[in-house]
């Protein structure tokens, strides 16, 4: 799973909220194209870590796999059918609380994410300025070395 799906588990429970994970239903695909061992070993690697789906299953939601067929559809149907509704965090904090956007959780967690993108970034371009100097200086080593070579070469009296 890549970084940005992991960032939409924890978006995902700051706009439903703790309370309505009850109620969440994660729903597993592409059973039918990956082998059945390795499928659910990735389950149980997605179950059972914090970054995944482990602190919503924690809440009382429900995975279930998706087979891709009409029995399957049903399956899941039926895991939300008795759910007893309940309004989303986000609801209550725009509704109920009068909140700006701007001042949900949902809101406050993509900030906080949209930062940590920016501080890994500027990391990134300070690798890269450092290469582009290491390339600079690796290029006038070179320049040094083909120069102290020449030198070897007119001291042997070579042409």
């Amino acid at each position: 799973m890549d970084w940005m799906s992991m960032i939409n588990f924890k978006m995902f429970r700051e706009l439903c909220g703790e309370n309505t994970l009850r109620n969440a239903v994660i729903v597993t695909n592409m059973w039918g194209q990956v082998d059945l061992q390795v499928g659910e070993a990735r389950e149980v690697e997605l179950m059972k870590e914090d970054i995944f789906f482990k602190p919503v299953l924690d809440k009382g939601a429900r995975i279930t796999r998706n087979w891709n067929n009409f029995v399957s559809a049903q399956n899941i149907i039926r895991l939300v059918l008795d759910n007893r509704p309940l309004p989303l965090l986000i609801q209550r904090e725009l509704v109920d609380e009068r909140k700006h956007i701007s001042e949900t959780s949902a809101s406050e967690e993509l900030t906080w994410e949209i930062n940590a993108q920016i501080k890994e970034r500027r990391e990134e371009m300070h690798v890269v300025k450092e290469m582009r100097v290491l390339k600079e200086e690796m290029h006038a080593f070179k320049e040094e070395i083909r120069a102290l070579k020449e030198e070897v070469r007119i001291l042997k009296g070579e042409k």
